[in-house]
């Protein structure tokens, strides 16, 4: 195993447990104490990966442009995809498909005859595995229909022609996979048979374009690939000790096909799609690169400097109407009294009565049976638009489920779909 898989597996193995450290939130008025865990943030883990993703998102949707973007999918045929598990290699999937883009763009606009080269706003993100798992190296971009000249206007640019820069994307990428391969006959002869073997070149899927206030979803959608593991726990149907099996739909038939395998490969296949450290599968070109700073001071850009980071705080009273840090004794706001890092097996003992958690015997119940019995609970309580938030988590308090650990699982059956807010401060099944 490589060293950043065994980091990852530890890490994950210790989210939100009392060895992983945690902060002390301590009531001024009656004295209740509250310990909040560190999260792991891990790649491998769920909980985490949510939370990251709905930030990336954010992040994204605030340094979009106020223009239309494109959603452009840059793919591999099957034969090449084996070589591509090298970072060093991984890193010519950026350049190609920016070159190929950007040519794309500036060719396109028919607002002159004279093809001028335009600055576009381009962000990749690469994925290393389809919904199968296996390894299937592509890269997502959002981009700008369009691009500022040497004078700094805009040029719309609103059709594109995908089908004819196929050949365009092979020839880039090809030509730099071959600078990087050893220089040999036997190179010179795989480049060769790609060239032959598809003569249209590469597959380039231009998805469809979207607008500003669309830019949320879009970036939720291609994060949730970067930041989640690369298999929803929801997609998991069966486990008997040896063997997992679980489900994915096939993109080009539209059906749905059920998969088991071995348990020890079923993890493999999880831990080879983490990257090295270091290596940045995000990339930012253009006008959103650090440099194009300047050109995103316009009349289509946002103020950035309002992007404010959340805190697990505000992102649970944000989703859930909750306020985690009120004493559940006398509504008074909790302070932060201690802070952890080293951590330890148990929180302190002496304190437990204090704590407001459930004895430990309560806690045996695994994520899916607590999330089976948080889906009970809502369709139990449901009526017309949904049941208010409050009212299960009292009911999941009086079955002995950790208050923090409910809000956790309600949001990680959020962001899978299970459950939705018809309105404000209410949430019920979406099956």
């Amino acid at each position: 195993m490589r060293q950043v898989e065994i980091e990852n597996v530890e890490r994950m193995r210790l989210c939100r447990k009392p060895q992983n450290g945690y902060k002390i939130y301590q009531c001024p008025k009656c004295g209740t104490k509250k310990y909040v865990p560190f999260t792991c943030k891990s790649r491998l883990c769920t909980s985490c990966g949510a939370k990251a993703a709905n930030e990336w998102a954010e992040k994204i949707n605030h340094k979009l442009l106020k223009v239309p973007h494109r959603h452009v999918v840059f793919t591999i045929p099957e034969t090449l995809r084996e070589l591509f598990k090298n970072p060093d290699y991984q890193k010519i999937l950026f350049q190609a498909s920016k070159v190929t883009m950007e040519d794309m763009i500036k060719f396109s606009n028919k607002r002159s005859k004279k093809k001028i080269k335009l600055k576009i706003g381009m962000i990749q993100v690469l994925h290393t595995y389809g919904a199968d798992t296996k390894h299937n190296p592509h890269v997502h971009s959002i981009v700008t229909e369009g691009g500022f000249d040497w004078k700094k206007n805009w040029i719309h640019v609103n059709f594109i022609r995908y089908g004819g820069w196929r050949k365009k994307w092979q020839y880039e990428l090809l030509t730099r996979l071959k600078e990087e391969m050893p220089r040999c006959k036997e190179t010179n002869d795989f480049i060769d048979r790609h060239f032959k073997k598809y003569p249209n070149g590469f597959v380039i899927y231009g998805k469809r374009r979207f607008e500003k206030r669309e830019g949320w979803s879009m970036a939720r959608y291609i994060g949730r690939y970067v930041k989640h593991p690369p298999i929803a726990e929801s997609r998991i149907t069966a486990y008997d000790g040896k063997q997992v099996t679980f489900w994915y739909k096939d993109t080009k038939t539209k059906r749905t096909i059920t998969v088991t395998m071995d348990k020890f490969e079923f993890v493999r296949t999880l831990l080879s799609h983490i990257p090295e450290k270091n290596f940045k599968i995000v990339r930012y070109c253009g006008i959103y690169s650090r440099r194009g700073y300047k050109h995103r001071q316009t009349e289509f850009s946002e103020e950035e400097a309002k992007l404010v980071t959340r805190s697990w705080r505000d992102e649970i009273k944000r989703v859930f109407h909750h306020d985690p840090l009120l004493c559940p004794n006398c509504n008074t706001e909790m302070k932060l009294v201690g802070i952890c890092y080293e951590g330890s097996e148990n929180y302190p003992v002496e304190d437990e009565t204090l704590s407001g958690k459930p004895p430990p015997s309560n806690q045996t119940l695994s994520q899916r049976e607590r999330m089976q019995l948080i889906i009970a609970l809502i369709r139990e309580n449901q009526s017309g638009g949904g049941v208010n938030m409050a009212v299960v988590i009292s009911e999941a308090d009086e079955r002995g489920l950790d208050r923090e650990q409910t809000l956790n699982d309600i949001q990680h059956l959020k962001s899978e779909g299970y459950v939705y807010e018809p309105k404000s401060g209410e949430i019920r099944c979406a099956l």
